[in-house]
């Protein structure tokens, strides 16, 4: 009998201490129908909006709403294409919101979103979200952030440790709606027993470094360790909106595609079915 896909899920949002509203979103879907969960897997999205409140708020939320739905009623098999399609998607209606508000002019939002489907996870994202995988104790970034620092350090020109107190630190070079068209970065990763994936805003991934998120994810469970991290972000200062899901692989399954590309690139349209067979499982935050 084949293995199957069994995992452990929480996710926490805060404002943090020096912002007056939440712009962060984040959702996750987990498919009632098991022919859903077998053809499409569990999707888990966080989205950082800017642009002010008002704009902000609506850009996250406009991102987490359409990827969580539109990804479930692509047909195509190609899991990557469906997620790239979804965020494309999201990225279209943001920017058609923009275009018919002056008060929204500008607005936009950052996306990191997972796939977790068999044996393989495929992690998209835009802007500096992030994704980390904590396995065997040890803790990597699978994203890369689409900023100005971390462009200089995949160049050579800053230290890690430069990136994370540069004047510079908060300026994006890609987000889902300040342009027309955007491109996705896929990536994969074949899944294990005991695997942990932590999706995350940049209020948690900056004030707390990689050691300290792999010993609090090593240390607890989702549920716990979502608001261990948190609160450590407060405790370094919080400066930004604070949003964390954790995703830990109780069992993975043995469903994994001949074939995995690292990282993908690609684009075209997606067919959309009438129905959707999917539980949604979204928080929207209070305005």
């Amino acid at each position: 009998m084949s293995k199957q896909l069994r995992l452990d899920v929480a996710q926490l949002t805060d404002v943090g201490r020096k912002r007056p509203h939440n712009e962060d979103n984040m959702a996750y879907v987990i498919p009632r129908d098991s022919q859903v969960m077998t053809k499409k897997g569990a999707l888990f999205i966080v989205a950082d909006g800017m642009g002010g409140h008002a704009a902000g708020e609506v850009a996250s939320e406009i991102a987490v709403d359409t990827v969580s739905n539109v990804y479930y009623q692509d047909e195509n098999d190609d899991i990557p294409l469906s997620l790239m399609n979804a965020i494309k998607r999201a990225n279209a209606l943001i920017h058609q919101r923009a275009a018919e508000n002056m008060m929204r002019s500008g607005m936009g939002t950052t996306c990191v979103a997972a796939v977790l489907r068999g044996g393989v996870a495929y992690i998209a994202n835009v802007g500096d979200s992030r994704a980390y995988m904590v396995r065997h104790g040890q803790a990597k970034q699978i994203s890369q952030d689409h900023s100005w620092v971390e462009e200089q350090v995949r160049a050579g020109l800053l230290t890690k440790d430069q990136a994370r107190s540069h004047a510079q630190r908060n300026v994006i070079t890609r987000a889902l709606g300040t342009q027309a068209e955007v491109e996705v970065d896929v990536f994969t990763e074949i899944l294990e027993d005991g695997d942990t994936f932590v999706l995350c805003s940049d209020g948690l991934s900056g004030p707390v470094g990689e050691e300290d998120l792999r010993a609090i994810v090593n240390q607890y469970l989702p549920q716990e360790s979502v608001y261990h991290l948190v609160e450590r972000a407060n405790e370094n200062g919080g400066p930004d909106n604070i949003t964390a899901i954790v995703v830990r692989v109780q069992e993975a399954g043995d469903d994994i595609p001949e074939t995995l590309q690292h990282p993908v690139h690609a684009g075209g349209s997606s067919h959309v079915a009438d129905e959707s067979t999917a539980v949604l499982v979204v928080c929207l935050l209070p305005r």
